[in-house]
């Protein structure tokens, strides 16, 4: 969990998968659920970025 939470502050960018093939290049056999579980445990997220879904819809054509 403190290696999950060092390559979080290096890379908070990285998910679940990244953090994963992060910790096999480092000799940790882990699975990408396993460090789902533990990243929610420390409640820790990648951060991007969300959609925007609060735009207006454009109007339509005149029908007159």
């Amino acid at each position: 969990m403190r290696r999950i939470d060092e390559l979080h502050l290096e890379f908070p960018f990285a998910g679940s998968r990244m953090l994963r093939d992060l910790l096999r290049q480092e000799g940790i056999e882990i699975g990408r659920q396993h460090v789902a579980t533990l990243m929610k445990k420390m409640a820790i997220e990648a951060i991007y970025r969300r959609p925007n879904t609060s735009k207006p819809t454009p109007p339509g054509p005149d029908m007159f």
